[in-house]
């Protein structure tokens, strides 16, 4: 996709399926954000190679219908995400 778009896809994981899939392979987190799914109080554990989360999915239901979600900075930062 990135010698397509020039962009790089967001990796939607949880951390169990991270490590039990790949081996917890390291190698996606200097390039793709992570979108990072776990239903709790905080993010906990992340996937190796990944120093922080880009997107925190804590819960599948809240004041919104849908998934409940968390941007991890500013409101630049995303706007740069959606941009590409």
């Amino acid at each position: 996709m990135h010698s397509r778009t020039g962009r790089y896809l967001a990796i939607c994981t949880t951390t169990n399926w991270w490590t039990t899939c790949t081996g917890n392979n390291s190698s996606f987190g200097g390039t793709n954000p992570l979108w990072s799914a776990r239903y709790a109080s905080s993010v906990g554990t992340l996937p190796a190679g990944w120093a922080y989360q880009t997107i925190w999915q804590f819960a599948d239901s809240g004041t919104l219908p849908g998934d409940q979600n968390c941007f991890n900075g500013a409101y630049d930062r995303l706007q740069a995400l959606a941009k590409g």
